[in-house]
């Protein structure tokens, strides 16, 4: 399928939780999809360690990853959906017509987001403006139910 006359429309920091890390993506919106950008990776502390410790060694890891990932966010800048999907092999996109539900809780600006696909259910966070379940609504309808 061609998707020449596909341009990004709006964009979104977030984030997605995994077994030990997070992920940084970010959240761009088309006319036919959302494609994830793969920005970075975060470790996240065992609760054990999640006291002073954890904390200071999250603060250096964002000190030292804070670098490379501004390199990534310049590079999605201006780019094109195909572009952005180019630039990693773990960028990915969904079309509009494979998402069954969106479920948006949240308040102020925190909101978490669990997508359910045809292939599989994907959960995110973001802080984001109040804006953001607008844009969710504008490109996905009735399939966005927010508490």
């Amino acid at each position: 399928m061609s998707h020449s006359a596909e341009a990004v429309l709006a964009d979104v920091p977030v984030t997605a939780s995994l077994a030990l890390s997070s992920e940084r993506l970010r959240m761009f919106f088309t006319q036919k999809r959302i494609i994830l950008a793969h920005i970075g990776k975060r470790g996240v502390a065992s609760p054990a360690l999640a006291s002073f410790f954890g904390r200071l060694s999250g603060a250096l890891e964002d000190l030292f990853k804070s670098g490379k990932e501004s390199v990534a966010k310049r590079g999605l800048k201006g780019a094109s959906p195909d572009q952005i999907l180019a630039l990693d092999k773990d960028n990915f996109s969904i079309n509009y017509d494979d998402v069954v539900t969106v479920e948006v809780s949240g308040f102020g600006t925190l909101y978490r987001i669990v997508m359910v696909t045809k292939d599989e259910k994907l959960r995110f966070t973001t802080r984001a403006s109040p804006e953001f379940l607008k844009l969710l609504t504008q490109y996905l309808g009735e399939k966005v139910k927010a508490d």
